[in-house]
């Protein structure tokens, strides 16, 4: 296979080598060991390594499970599907539909990847809004110099109103060079995160503060990259999907509602984190 034509593209979907990641000074864990679904031959398992190896030697298999296509098997690496012979010969990059069903296979299989990749940032990491009743959750990657995300945070009263409650994630666009770092750092050490973040996004003065979970912009940096961010607000919703970026609350409570009629998971690759 002359990998030269696949090349260009997947080594950007295979995200794991960011420039956010190689700023990166500790060490990153090692990595699990791939889901495999029991019918897949160990000399298949070996071809679809040295597959993904050849596009990126720094991807992370995490999973290799049966697609509807016969003879095809779903492959992820990072955060990205592709579809792979069992010799390791042919790659399919792209979404793959159900028309039968009207589902994103492909998407499905992302959102179990990404919804893993959410629920392993840590809490200390994520400031809250809150409504009373909470009717949905979303996850919101935030840069306090993104204008998008200053209005989506003055838009607050509106998504709380609506039952939509906001964790909020720091994300700084520019990686670790970016000029608002210290306040944004200032931001998630502060003693109070809420009333910090909302005078941030108010145009407001930070006391500058320090900790320990300064060292965690790094990694959040490059979990970004892996679930495909490019830019801020990037939302997303709690089995993965990405809803969005600014969004009125009507529309974002429109978003959710209609997310809830459709298939979230297809469950193959739950395990793989």
């Amino acid at each position: 296979m002359n990998r030269r034509f696949v090349l260009p593209s997947l080594l950007l979907a295979f995200a794991c080598t960011s420039a956010f990641a190689a700023n990166t000074q500790t060490a990153a864990p090692a990595a699990a060991a791939p889901v495999i679904a029991k019918d897949v031959s160990p000399q298949a398992v070996e071809a679809i390594k040295r597959l993904v190896h050849d596009i990126n030697p720094n991807a992370t298999l995490k999973a290799i499970s049966d697609s509807p296509l016969p003879g095809i098997r779903t492959v992820v690496a990072d955060a990205t599907v592709v579809y792979a012979s069992d010799d390791g010969r042919y790659l399919l990059y792209g979404v793959l539909l159900d028309t039968k069903t009207k589902q994103n296979l492909t998407d499905a299989v992302l959102g179990d990847v990404r919804a893993g990749m959410l629920a392993s940032i840590p809490a200390r990491d994520v400031i809250t809004f809150k409504p009373k009743k909470v009717k949905y959750v979303v996850t919101a990657f935030t840069d306090t110099s993104c204008g998008y995300c200053q209005l989506l945070f003055k838009n607050t009263q509106g998504y709380l109103a609506e039952g939509i409650q906001i964790n909020y994630v720091p994300w700084p666009r520019a990686g670790m060079q970016a000029p608002n770092l210290v306040q944004m750092q200032s931001v998630w050490c502060s003693k109070d995160p809420v009333s910090a973040y909302s005078a941030a996004m108010n145009g407001q003065p930070v006391p500058t503060a320090t900790c320990s979970n300064t060292g965690d912009f790094p990694t959040l940096l490059a979990l970004g990259e892996k679930l495909g961010i490019n830019g801020t607000p990037a939302v997303f919703d709690p089995t993965g999907r990405k809803i969005g970026g600014f969004m009125t609350p009507q529309q974002m409570l429109a978003k959710l509602q209609e997310l809830d009629k459709q298939p979230a998971s297809s469950g193959q690759v739950a395990e793989a984190k």
